[in-house]
């Protein structure tokens, strides 16, 4: 269940010809609005996921120009239980990454997705503002 910002690569489009700082204010209030999402999904990652561990549980929150994503922070090497050459995921026990989604990220962002859309709508009503004020 995503939280879909209609017009978000316009706007970092946009905002590429403006003052860096302007720029990195952006990247700031995204990453603000996705907090809530980040801080749900480690701590039912924590709760749901037995073993997980502190290095796995540790979620990130990503920014490129078409989305805002959270993603876990330790990074780790491709395993044999999803190839895309293949069919996808096996369809053995599930996989960690699957597990993740399944049992953190997705009901984290189905708690926060509320929050999510009012940090965004307010971030979006200050940027209006000050662009009519001419700021």
């Amino acid at each position: 269940m995503p939280v879909y910002v209609r017009g978000l690569h316009e706007l970092q489009a946009g905002l590429a010809h403006a003052d860096k700082q302007v720029r990195l204010g952006v990247r700031k209030e995204l990453r603000h609005a996705a907090e809530p999402v980040q801080r749900g999904a480690e701590d039912l990652a924590r709760a749901n996921i037995t073993r997980i561990g502190p290095r796995w549980s540790k979620m990130r929150v990503g920014i490129t120009r078409d989305l805002v994503y959270v993603a876990p922070h330790q990074r780790g090497v491709k395993s044999r239980a999803f190839d895309s050459r293949r069919r996808g995921w096996n369809t053995g026990p599930p996989s960690f990454p699957q597990l993740l989604l399944e049992k953190a990220m997705e009901p984290s962002l189905e708690r926060h997705a509320g929050e999510v859309e009012a940090r965004l709508e307010e971030f979006l009503d200050r940027v209006a503002d000050d662009f009519n004020r001419g700021a």
